[in-house]
């Protein structure tokens, strides 16, 4: 799509009155949010020029697919470095059960919700209508898995297992396996032929590297430099659960009470505005939406359908009730637990990549039936 400068324009408004507000939420010394906010223009910005969808990787696309596993190395060998200086350590949540049949739902909703959770955020910045529907699905999703999924989740959890492949053979060679282990899968999923050739874009050379695609190895890459600077700093890659305190604070500003819920209890609540994951939330959307902007893609949430909308919101809402099943989505489930050497996210990818594929049979069963 060709730039208009009104476009130029505007990405440049966005990013200014985002570094505004980083300035002014320094100097009210919310140096976390801060740097989240900074890091999720990064985030946003990369998933959106190199179309870094987890759910199109497991759908079948094996240049994503290869990137995602790079880009996991990259990240496993920055993790340990930071486990190894002592600067961080990766939670020990239980997994069992519950992380593969959260996992395959989670999957199964991919494709009604067009895309993963980090591929919802993105496009909802690149304005496309139907992730604008099931981002709201997902927000609705998370309330309503928080106060429903999480009772039975916890239950499980209680028969989960809380292993760690470092603690139990070392750093070093847990590192060694992980990253043997992506190199593995790395081999055997071979692209069955060449990339797509992108069209050049126009203009200077600095800005056809904004406008232009990426090769998904370099936001494998990309993605894992910005990840293991997160997780150095502050904590592991994750969204879902931000939005989930957001729901809740929100639902607490219209009279319901979220005091008593188990999921409060376990995950604690804050206003958006105290919690730097939020802030990193924000920061994709608005790196998306800078990025869509530059190359001209912004498609301003049109055309806008009423039954892909309704679709969309559907597979947004069943995603936001998987997270707390499976406690965790595409990224905190599986990029991140890989990527910091625990064990879940390799059961985690087994439940996404057989929901996905069940999700996708049964889309294209309606779709042949004219049912979407």
């Amino acid at each position: 799509m060709s730039l208009r400068s009104s476009d130029g324009s505007a990405a440049l408004l966005v990013l200014a009155l985002s570094l505004l507000t980083a300035a002014v939420a320094y100097t009210l010394q919310l140096r976390s949010a801060v740097v989240l906010f900074s890091m999720g223009l990064g985030y946003g910005f990369v998933f959106q020029r190199t179309r870094l969808c987890f759910a199109s990787a497991f759908y079948g696309n094996r240049q994503l697919l290869r990137g995602i596993l790079l880009g996991l190395a990259a990240a496993s060998v920055g993790s340990a470095v930071v486990m190894e200086l002592g600067w961080n350590r990766p939670p020990r949540i239980p997994f069992g059960l519950h992380t593969l049949l959260g996992a395959a739902l989670f999957g199964f909703a991919m494709p009604f919700a067009g895309g993963c959770m980090t591929g919802t955020l993105y496009r909802l910045g690149s304005g496309q209508p139907k992730s604008l529907a099931a981002f709201l699905g997902i927000l609705v999703g998370n309330g309503l898995g928080a106060a429903y999924a999480w009772p039975v989740t916890e239950r499980l959890m209680a028969w989960g297992l809380r292993f760690s492949l470092s603690e139990a053979l070392g750093l070093v060679p847990a590192t060694v396996l992980n990253v043997l282990a992506l190199a593995v899968l790395y081999a055997v999923w071979k692209p069955q032929g060449p990339p797509p050739r992108e069209p050049p874009a126009l203009g200077p050379r600095p800005l056809q590297l904004l406008r232009t695609p990426w090769p998904a190895w370099a936001g494998g890459l990309a993605l894992a430099a910005l990840f293991t600077v997160q997780f150095a700093y502050h904590s592991a890659l994750g969204v879902q659960l931000p939005l989930a305190r957001f729901v809740l604070w929100v639902a607490e500003g219209l009279g319901v009470s979220a005091d008593r819920l188990a999921w409060t209890r376990f995950w604690g609540t804050r206003p958006p505005a105290l919690d730097p994951g939020f802030h990193l939330d924000v920061g994709l959307i608005l790196g998306s939406l800078v990025s869509a902007l530059l190359a001209g893609e912004f498609m301003g949430f049109a055309p806008w359908r009423l039954r892909e909308a309704l679709v969309g919101f559907s597979g947004g809402l069943l995603m936001g009730v998987a997270v707390w099943i499976a406690v965790g989505c595409n990224v905190s489930g599986f990029w991140s637990a890989v990527a910091t050497l625990r064990v879940e996210g390799y059961l985690y990818a087994a439940g996404l990549y057989l929901g996905a594929r069940a999700g996708l049979a049964a889309v294209s069963s309606l779709v042949a039936r004219g049912v979407l």
